[in-house]
């Protein structure tokens, strides 16, 4: 797709967000949330289940300050229609104008974009009943890997905003529900990153400061007018830091106790989101969600063979989809196996020799360990489902660099 035209089909979409938020996490665990627990007894009584009364208690969190960061990341997930628009028309753009492409995205946190009032109800996030579609571009940025870029953005405003208060309560949103997509290093890096962004908020929070009883000294950067968004930044801002904080330590216990590997965890979203960003099929996705069904602390050895069983569908059906892709916008045939598919891409130059030795190893252990339930033993599991996870990352990026879209 043409870069001025694909910049335009965003300023639409983010128009749609402005007028029409889409942005929501939806609660998909089976048991009763932590959230509302002390009213179980009540909701049930009143027909509620998991998901109804976790929005409940996400209601009530979201007026806190700092956020309640879960354990588990994987409660809720992320939903939004205008986020996967903004993936599929970034997934046209040629891979020589995506940095332009985000260049210009970024503008409208560099250059500001107005927040648009809501009559009725107050959709989150929002500020003193208005929304922005900064919220949705903090969204994009972060899941498809400019978190730095991002940050860097928000060196250049002079003056807090509305539209900023509003993606700063959605990167709280993101940190507290879904904090595994950020790494630890870039949790560490966050609070300096929006250190700029804290200091011309706060510099509006007051007219005039000194000390008791001595003189007052005027203010000269403050501007009547600002002092509710300046007060709301510099409060968000701190709450960050302190989810930044209460992350990194869910990192680090997770590593000590032997918990299961959030990195792994992080690296899988990852893959979702190539998935859906390269355009494959939705039984991809499916079938990734699948495995991770079967593969839980509580498997026996049948489901953990149904584990390896996804896996190494999903692994032939990454490779088999994408030559088909590949091979069609070359004009040319292959035939739909999982060889003669991996054989082409490294024929393509899309990996090396030794590479398709791995990836046909690796191919050959989920099927031999897929017909030997009893000896899919949880370590051994635990192993394939992390390397084809990796891999998968892998291979995505190479795709996403070369342009290709299924």
């Amino acid at each position: 797709m043409d870069l001025r035209e694909a910049l335009e089909k965003v300023t639409r979409v983010l128009e749609e967000e402005q007028i029409q938020p889409t942005l929501g996490y939806r609660y998909v665990s089976a048991t009763w949330p932590s959230n509302s627990a002390y009213m179980q007894q009540v909701l049930r009584q009143q027909g509620y289940g998991p998901a109804q009364a976790a929005q409940l208690g996400l209601a009530t969190e979201r007026k806190q300050r700092p956020r309640h960061v879960y354990e588990d990341p994987k409660l809720y997930v992320f939903e939004s229609t205008n986020f996967a628009l903004l993936i599929k028309i970034f997934s046209q753009v040629a891979e020589t104008d995506r940095a332009a492409f985000v260049s210009d995205f970024l503008n409208y946190v560099q250059r500001g974009i107005g927040a648009q009032r809501h009559k009725f109800g107050n959709p989150f996030p929002s500020f003193q009943g208005q929304t922005s579609a900064l919220a949705l571009i903090a969204e994009f940025c972060i899941r498809t890997g400019y978190l730095k870029e991002l940050l860097a953005a928000t060196v250049e405003p002079k003056m807090p905003t509305t539209s900023l208060a509003i993606m700063l309560k959605e990167i709280e949103e993101m940190i507290a529900l879904n904090f595994n997509l950020f790494s630890d290093s870039e949790l560490a890096a966050i609070p300096s990153g929006l250190a700029h962004l804290r200091d011309i908020a706060e510099r509006q929070t007051y007219s005039a400061r000194g000390t008791r009883g001595g003189p007052m000294k005027e203010n000269p950067h403050y501007r009547q007018g600002f002092s509710d968004v300046g007060n709301e930044i510099v409060e968000a801002i701190d709450g960050i830091t302190e989810e930044c904080r209460k992350a990194r330590f869910w990192y680090l216990k997770g590593a000590l106790q032997e918990l299961p590997n959030l990195e792994i965890e992080s690296d899988r979203l990852k893959v979702e989101g190539f998935l859906t960003k390269l355009g494959f099929s939705a039984e991809m996705v499916k079938t990734l969600n699948a495995a991770e069904s079967d593969y839980k602390s509580t498997a026996n050895a049948f489901e953990l063979k149904n584990c390896l069983g996804h896996l190494r569908s999903f692994l032939e059906h990454l490779h088999r989809e994408s030559v088909k892709s590949i091979a069609k916008a070359a004009g040319q045939t292959v035939v739909d196996r999982w060889g003669d598919a991996t054989l082409y891409l490294r024929q393509q130059g899309f990996f090396t020799k030794q590479h398709e030795t791995f990836v046909t190893s690796l191919y050959t252990l989920l099927s031999d360990e897929s017909i030997h339930p009893l000896t899919a033993e949880k370590e051994y599991a635990r192993l394939l489902r992390n390397v084809v996870i990796e891999y998968g990352v892998m291979f995505l990026t190479v795709l996403d660099k070369k342009g290709v879209t299924i």
